[in-house]
């Protein structure tokens, strides 16, 4: 089942664009969602404006980088613990 608070780009990424940040100006996505570059599994990146408007790997309490099976799970680890209301 997709979740339609994700946009998937042509890429087969998925972008927050229900979580938005500003940078210069404009809306952007605040995390993004991509295979695992280092491997197996799907990561969440995070939209950084301090380093001229970059996603980097979201990296919880100093530990490893968060790696999840499906791009489902990791969608949902934003929705559920990341931005909780």
């Amino acid at each position: 089942m997709e979740n339609t608070n994700w946009k998937k780009s042509d890429l087969g990424n998925y972008y927050s664009y229900h979580i938005l940040v500003t940078f210069l100006g404009d809306q952007e996505p605040k995390y993004h969602v991509l295979k695992n570059p280092s491997g197996d599994g799907w990561v969440i990146g995070v939209f950084y404006s301090f380093i001229g408007g970059e996603y980097v790997p979201l990296e919880e309490d100093d530990e490893e980088r968060l790696v999840f099976q499906i791009a489902e799970e990791a969608m949902n680890y934003v929705d559920k613990e990341l931005e909780k209301d």
